[in-house]
């Protein structure tokens, strides 16, 4: 398609007697890329599609982004050697909007123009998914001519099936009957009105769905996620992962998985674990450390006699992240059995009131309480997740998260000297990210001084307690990653400078218009014209304005009971 003698015969043949040809990106390195459970999902699911076929890319593993240019022999698909102007369509699939700015990265590698508009038929059709996506496309939107809006199980099959047994020259022809399929959003239909520097609205073109309905999987038992490759190359090196929940039924205010992924469902554990080493003995390879994955993995009915199988077939167990209510005394035995020693808690806000705030009922006394009890349990070292800058934050909250870190540390010193051995408590700090699809969607970030002055007082006040270790997330990086999660189609302005001035992200924000600030620092009220709007999660009007509106009042959100609850409106 560029730079080939091939580009030529691609724009003269038809498509039907041929398979489809995709290059399945991951815009980060090959160790994150080989780590990433949705990306190895894609790649399975495509190349189980008739009339597919799909290789993969991902960046070098020493790579970082000050690098202009590329090696021929670091551009090539990882299985096949090809390089991406033989294939017909580049699909990234993206989960963290950071890696935006690598998706303008690879296309300037590729020798893609930036924007779709300059594409033409002797280009690939440029595709995206991935949880980032369904969040928020737009920043990307004048990038990629063809969105994926929603899970990848059942949305694939229909939009390659109708490449695949269709006869084309160039596949833009078949967009406008691709963006009648549900879930599938093509950018160029729509058009972003504006009044001034404010978004005003949306409208479409004749023909074409007003809003994208994201597609999800309404069957637990199509669900069957797991790693699908097993080598040296990945981050986690012998772990599987393997996927417990989809969706959350707390309705936590600041967390994507538990709106985005509406209604939360359970896979098959068992034929989930079955397939896992199925796939393992097929492949030669080991995994000694199972991951269990999902936002909230201890309210799967099925996990004990899964966790009791992995340990005893002499796995080590590894969860993203357990929830405090449900954490039983047999699983926390079952996983010292295996091996591990961490174990890493969820408090998310840094008071009893920042905690009702984001639907989060955890009293103090009840997280010392569990710290103690583990300790006392046998784990060595505990990590503890909370976020900074949540509605309605005040100082008094972090004077109450400092008392509670003193008691967490006081209550397991005592534990550890009884039972005689000590390790380390980490407490990880990040700002709140307000994200599209969340109720916290129309709150602004927190100023990045004010975060830094608040991280400074709690370094200064908790780092002289031993056996304690305090991790920061980054100010200016959570303003980056909020700017791209709220943006818009003029964010293609900011890629543009990025590429243009050497990588420079601050400067490229100094430069943005409208100016990043008025993005990340904006209060936006009940009727503004949202940019993700485009997108419809099938909630009932209000629902997410209503529940933020209930969470500045500190008032409770029922959990997500799909069999009696109704009040979202997806059930």
């Amino acid at each position: 398609m560029i730079e080939t003698d091939n580009a030529v015969q691609k724009t003269d043949i038809s498509r039907r007697a041929d398979p489809i040809r995709i290059l399945l990106v991951y815009p980060n390195t090959k160790d994150v890329a080989q780590a990433n459970l949705g990306f190895q999902r894609v790649h399975a699911l495509l190349n189980r599609t008739a009339g597919v076929e799909c290789d993969q890319y991902s960046l070098p593993v020493d790579w970082n982004p000050e690098v202009l240019q590329l090696e021929s022999s670091e551009r090539l698909s990882h299985e096949w050697g090809w390089m991406p102007d033989r294939f017909d369509m580049i699909a990234f699939s993206i989960s963290f909007e950071p890696d935006y700015l690598n998706v303008a990265l690879i296309l300037d590698y590729f020798r893609l123009p930036l924007e779709r508009k300059e594409r033409n038929a002797s280009h690939p059709l440029v595709l995206a998914g991935g949880s980032a996506i369904f969040i928020n496309p737009e920043p990307l939107a004048d990038c990629i001519d063809v969105f994926f809006i929603g899970e990848g199980e059942g949305l694939t099959e229909p939009f390659f099936r109708l490449f695949a047994d269709a006869e084309w020259n160039d596949p833009r022809e078949m967009l406008r009957r691709a963006a009648t399929i549900r879930g599938v959003y093509v950018p160029q239909f729509y058009h972003q009105d504006y009044s001034g520097d404010s978004l005003i609205g949306h409208s479409t073109e004749p023909g074409i769905p007003e809003r994208v309905d994201r597609h999800w999987v309404e069957r637990s038992a199509d669900l069957r996620t797991h790693s699908e490759v097993h080598n040296g190359d990945s981050a986690f090196k012998d772990m599987s992962l393997m996927e417990v929940t989809r969706g959350c039924i707390w309705a936590c205010r600041f967390c994507t998985a538990g709106f985005i992924y509406r209604p939360p469902r359970l896979p098959d554990l068992n034929l989930t674990y079955q397939s896992l080493e199925h796939v393992l003995e097929e492949q030669g390879g080991v995994a000694s450390t199972v991951g269990l994955v999902g936002p909230s993995v201890t309210d799967h009915p099925d996990l004990l006699p899964l966790v009791r199988k992995i340990v005893a077939d002499g796995k080590m167990l590894s969860f993203s992240s357990l929830r405090m209510e449900t954490l039983t005394g047999e699983l926390v035995d079952l996983i010292l059995k295996s091996g591990q020693k961490t174990l890493t808690l969820a408090v998310d806000g840094p008071s009893e009131r920042m905690r009702r705030v984001i639907n989060k009922a955890a009293t103090d006394d009840f997280i010392v309480e569990k710290c103690r009890f583990l300790t006392e349990k046998g784990v060595l070292h505990l990590k503890i997740y909370s976020i900074i800058g949540l509605p309605g934050e005040t100082e008094d909250d972090i004077d109450c998260f400092i008392a509670l870190v003193e008691r967490i540390m006081k209550t397991y010193i005592s534990a550890c000297s009884r039972r005689g051995n000590i390790g380390q408590v980490t407490i990880s700090l990040n700002p709140l990210i307000p994200k599209p699809g969340t109720p916290f969607q129309w709150h602004p970030m927190e100023s990045v001084p004010s975060l830094k002055k608040k991280f400074m007082r709690m370094r200064k006040t908790l780092g002289r307690l031993p056996h304690l270790k305090l991790s920061f997330g980054s100010p200016n990086e959570a303003y980056l990653q909020t700017y791209l999660s709220r943006g818009d189609r003029r964010l293609l302005t900011f890629f543009k400078a990025y590429l243009a001035n050497g990588r420079d992200v601050k400067q490229s924000l100094q430069d943005s218009h409208p100016s990043a600030d008025s993005l990340v620092y904006r209060q936006y009220e009940k009727n503004d014209a949202l940019p993700w709007d485009i997108i419809d999660h099938g909630y009932k009007n209000d629902f997410l304005w209503d529940d933020y509106q209930r969470g500045l009042k500190e008032g409770v959100t029922p959990v997500c009971d799909t069999t009696t609850c109704r009040v979202c409106g997806i059930c």
